[in-house]
């Protein structure tokens, strides 16, 4: 008996002790976590909604302190899953991202080297975010309020900070959701070797850069390795971690998104390798946070049906809680890709297309479809009897084919009429017989062009459009070629004047349904401008040239062709957008949080463009100093070249 008094004595001692211990906890002054967590909320900590907030500045290994900006629970008492978010664009203007902590996550968002709240200089475009990012994610591992999982989030300049620190990275970095960016900067700036104008100088001016940088900038035009620490395209076996990533057809980063999927998924190492994710929409730069127009069709918005205003957001909701919750449900039940199927919205009776699909892989297994170009500008399924005709062109690039619609960031992006540009002399239009029956092209249009030029050097664009029965022609992809960097963009090869060559052009990846009543039509010219640079076709370094030169350029029938990777229709998965794993019981909040988030990232567009009439102007004298007075008579133009414009006609 006293055996067991000595026993209940005992267990009374330990569970007063117990609940003694728990009283204490809870007595605990509010600014203290549990003894067990071991974490002080910071003197310098605020209320922001039901989180609190606190600015740290973390140091990297130069010295240089990153400011960055913690999101928590007021009533956290445990470590957490992290959400990494890394942006140019000024963290305050993120705070919405603080209702996640809500959802049991705690949020960091950093400001970029040498941008607003951080310390340092700018460097070239994203080339220290590779290892700011990696020294970051080891600092967030390190703090008591990261239970060891982060995932990173964000779209634009945010996904490339992504890509380039996933090589390598931390083992706490769990999972990434990239939307709408590129794993290789060099490849998305310099497009065929061509300088992507409106895109890059506008963002540069847009962040501050100076004319001497952006100089620097376009020096490198080369690639070599000096764009190591912008490209993860060699490093794919060092990522480990899986990915969702999310782009849109008329995105500015369309191919680059994909190229990203493809890497990760098939060339990855463990933990990559089979666990990502491809969402590709019928959107432009900013257009997937909300039913955003994609063009423009008559004056009348052009916008895809069927799409889900929080989708994007919901996303990425689906993959935290997966790598970051241990909850796979919505995850495991997602198909690989998702896609939208675009077609025309007039002119469509047999409703096809203008829905969302679905695939566990991509490419997808497509059957090709050859259509040669003829003499008699028309594309058909047999080539024309007489290969050796030819066509030719005069490409002055001081009257350069205006940019209208396509993947656009300072200019109006998506899908527009080309019919007023195919009048013009220097471009050529090839156009298929009126379609009986659809055609389904999913992936990528490979276009061999046989071509000659009497210049050393010079470009060639091609645009995929379709032709309604009212004869409108609207775009669908677009690219162009630098000819001296047909084989290789680390070397230059220059044309032999008069010499035919064979060019290998592939275009954007696309996914379109041409409808019965519809053509098919590529447009063939030398210019697309200012989306590309126009070449002066002196096969000088650019921005180098101190003339021009009026080329004159032959395509030839006998090798040129285009290959259309074609679908069954038929065979496509339906996906639904609105199923059930795509919403959750916050779907309102997800909308509001999407459509805060389109205004966030379309009012730094819309700073972009505000910055391009300033780009317009300095540009113009910086690279014209011998001949500014002369050339302030000629601003009224469109838009300014960047090269003098002494203009001779070569023989």
């Amino acid at each position: 008996m006293k055996k067991y008094i000595h026993s209940f004595i005992l267990i009374g001692i330990i569970g007063f002790s117990l609940l003694t211990g728990i009283y204490t906890v809870i007595l605990l002054n509010n600014n203290r976590i549990s003894r067990e967590f071991n974490w002080t909320i910071p003197l310098n900590a605020s209320i922001h909604g039901n989180s609190y907030k606190i600015t740290y500045f973390v140091k990297m290994d130069d010295g240089v302190k990153l400011a960055t900006d913690l999101y928590i629970p007021k009533n956290i008492n445990s470590s957490l899953p992290v959400i990494f978010i890394r942006t140019p664009y000024n963290k305050n203007e993120l705070e919405i991202f603080s209702t996640y902590t809500e959802e049991g996550y705690a949020i960091v968002i950093q400001d970029f080297r040498g941008y607003f709240a951080s310390e340092g200089e700018k460097s070239m475009p994203f080339f220290t975010e590779s290892v700011d990012g990696k020294r970051s994610l080891e600092w967030i591992s390190a703090q008591p309020w990261c239970n060891g999982k982060i995932g990173t989030w964000g779209p634009s300049a945010l996904a490339i900070a992504q890509y380039l620190l996933a090589p390598n990275a931390s083992e706490e970095l769990k999972c990434q959701v990239p939307i709408v960016g590129t794993p290789d900067v060099y490849e998305a700036a310099f497009r065929g070797g061509v300088l992507r104008s409106e895109l890059m100088v506008p963002w540069m001016v847009a962040q501050g850069y100076t004319i001497e940088e952006i100089n620097s900038f376009v020096d490198m035009e080369k690639l070599d390795d000096r764009w190591d620490p912008v490209r993860i395209v060699n490093n794919y076996k060092d990522i480990h971690v899986p990915a969702m990533h999310i782009g849109g057809w008329y995105d500015i980063f369309t191919q680059n998104t994909i190229d990203a999927f493809v890497g990760y998924q098939t060339q990855g190492g463990e933990g990559a390798a089979g666990n990502s994710k491809l969402i590709m929409g019928p959107w432009t730069h900013v257009g997937g946070f909300g039913a955003l127009p994609s063009g423009e069709y008559k004056g009348i918005p052009y916008i895809y049906p069927n799409q889900n205003a929080g989708m994007l957001v919901e996303l990425g909701d689906i993959v935290f809680e997966k790598w970051l919750k241990d909850n796979g449900t919505r995850w495991d039940n997602l198909p690989n890709v998702i896609f939208y199927l675009m077609s025309s919205l007039p002119y469509n009776n047999n409703k096809l297309g203008n829905n969302w699909y679905s695939s566990n892989h991509w490419p997808l297994e497509t059957e090709e479809k050859t259509l040669f170009f003829n003499s008699n500008m028309s594309l058909s399924l047999a080539q024309e009897v007489n290969i050796d005709s030819a066509i030719s062109y005069l490409y002055n690039p001081l009257n350069p084919v205006p940019t209208e619609g396509g993947g656009n960031l300072a200019l109006k992006a998506g899908t527009y009429d080309q019919s007023e540009l195919e009048k013009r002399d220097d471009v050529l239009t090839f156009t298929s017989e009126t379609l009986t029956e659809p055609i389904t092209v999913i992936g990528q249009i490979k276009v061999m062009l046989e071509i000659s030029s009497n210049c050393t050097d010079t470009d060639f664009s091609v645009k995929l459009t379709d032709v309604f029965p009212d004869n409108t022609s609207m775009l669908i992809t677009d690219t162009i070629i630098r000819a001296r960097n047909r084989d290789s963009y680390s070397t230059w090869d220059l044309l032999e004047p008069g010499k035919r060559y064979i060019l290998n052009i592939t275009l954007d990846s696309t996914a379109y349904v041409f409808t019965p009543g519809h053509k098919i039509r590529l447009d063939i010219s030398s210019s697309n401008y200012p989306k590309f640079e126009p070449n002066p076709n002196t096969g000088e370094p650019l921005w180098k040239n101190t003339t021009t030169y009026v080329a004159n350029n032959t395509i030839f029938m006998a090798n040129s062709k285009a290959i259309l990777p074609t679908y069954d229709y038929d065979r496509l998965i339906p996906f639904n957008p609105n199923l059930s794993i795509m919403k959750d019981k916050n779907k309102e909040i997800k909308e509001v949080f999407a459509t805060k988030m389109k205004n966030h990232f379309s009012i730094t567009e819309s700073n972009i463009n505000m910055h391009y009439k300033k780009y317009d102007e300095e540009m113009l004298y910086e690279h014209q100093i011998k001949k500014a007075e002369e050339e302030k008579e000629k601003t009224s133009q469109i838009l300014p070249l960047m090269f003098k414009r002494e203009i001779k006609i070569r023989n």
